[in-house]
């Protein structure tokens, strides 16, 4: 390992997690930001709430695999070896089959979309467990806590919700709604998780 290398993971290491999970969030919220500005240029395609957050949540994930990019090709020791492209390829199919549902039935139909989709969703789990395979113990703890802290948080909002649902105090989520809700706390929760290990 080179001393440029060393000083780089030490000033990373350095700086508080409270400024490494904003650094991380500000660039989300940057591509959120991106996709409810698409959601409000497109036409019928894009129509509620759940379609502007899965859209926000794809430009976000599409964004993070392009910075995963960058740092794969700027800074390969960062990354574990062999697990660079496959966390871009797991992030970008995150986003793409985030957009095909919305956006896909404009050239395919929607019979076809979805077989895609679940191709795409085929490949991706490969990819995943290839990752789990190829990744470090530091990555490993990241993607561990990740799962952890997303399933926790949704636990506790699924029954906080499900309880208001049944006392009539609110109306029903479709389950498209939900899996956006979903891929944005695990969005969060990866932030923190990987603020928390230094390596953001």
């Amino acid at each position: 390992m080179s001393s440029s290398t060393k000083l780089d993971q030490t000033a990373r290491a350095a700086r508080p997690m409270w400024q490494k999970a904003l650094g991380i969030a500000a660039l989300g919220l940057m591509g959120a930001g991106l996709g409810y500005t698409v959601a409000h240029l497109t036409d019928s395609a894009v129509t509620t709430w759940e379609d502007d957050l899965a859209l926000a949540m794809a430009v976000a994930t599409l964004g993070v695999a392009v910075i995963t990019a960058f740092t794969v090709a700027t800074r390969p020791s960062t990354v574990p070896k062999g697990c660079g492209p496959l966390q871009i390829l797991v992030m970008a199919l995150a986003g793409i089959m985030l957009l095909l549902p919305m956006f896909g039935t404009r050239v395919l139909g929607a019979d076809a979309v979805f077989v895609g989709v679940l191709i795409l969703l085929a490949v991706q789990v490969v990819a995943n467990l290839m990752l789990w395979k190829r990744a470090d113990e530091m990555l490993r703890q990241v993607m561990s806590e990740t799962s952890a802290l997303a399933f926790w948080a949704l636990q506790t909002a699924l029954f906080v919700y499900a309880a208001a649902e049944r006392l009539g105090l609110v109306e029903g989520i479709t389950a498209w709604g939900m899996t956006a809700i979903l891929m944005a706390v695990y969005f969060l929760a990866s932030i923190l998780a990987a603020a928390r290990r230094g390596i953001a």
